[in-house]
């Protein structure tokens, strides 16, 4: 009996320590499950179940970047349309760097007609992408200058609004950059329409 008694009291400890090791996991399972409800909450056509769960993931933090990431660079998924802007509002809050390429590509998707006419805080009530790109700052501008020779020129114009409002040293060196490749642009182009007075065929 002293025996079995001996054996039950260390099991008895084995599972005491063990247990709570547990815990954590479950937890930390439970806590991704509830993420991930919120993120698919992101394609709600509700408008309140919307908000209300981009406001929760917000407040989750760093963790909650990866997953709401792919919502952002989402081009298929059902009500992708309106997925990616709460996305792109979490993304800001939260200054998430990783953003910045495809937050850049979602520039100009709203009315953009009359963006010239407008302040940077006008545009940003209705353009999602630049008002995160405006949030997370300084960070965006490698993303920036690595996508700016090749945007629409609507993008283009965008991303260079985003950095005249972060305005430092660096933004400006990179909108006087993509300033430089349109003068050269230009210039060449100017070079082959004066070609044209050659008539069709080959210039030797």
């Amino acid at each position: 009996m002293k025996l079995l008694s001996f054996a039950l009291a260390i099991l008895s400890l084995f599972c005491f320590a063990t247990v709570p090791e547990l815990r954590p996991a479950n937890h930390q399972n439970s806590r991704r499950q509830m993420i991930e409800k919120d993120v698919g909450q992101l394609y709600s056509d509700s408008d309140s179940i919307r908000v209300n769960a981009a406001n929760r993931l917000v407040q989750v933090g760093e963790e909650a970047i990866p997953l709401v990431l792919p919502v952002l660079c989402d081009k298929a998924g059902a009500n992708s349309d309106v997925a990616w802007r709460s996305a792109a509002k979490i993304l800001g809050e939260l200054k998430a760097e990783s953003a910045a390429p495809c937050l850049i590509q979602k520039l100009a998707l709203g009315d953009v007609t009359l963006s010239v006419f407008k302040s940077e805080k006008t545009i940003a009530e209705y353009d999602p992408a630049f008002a995160a790109l405006v949030q997370i700052g300084q960070p965006t501008i490698p993303a920036i200058q690595r996508a700016l020779p090749s945007l629409h020129p609507d993008k283009a114009y965008l991303a260079l609004r985003v950095l005249r409002v972060i305005n430092t040293p660096e933004a400006k060196a990179v909108a006087e950059g993509y300033l430089k490749l349109l003068e050269r642009q230009a210039k060449l182009t100017s070079e082959v329409v004066s070609d044209f007075s050659y008539g069709p065929g080959l210039v030797k």
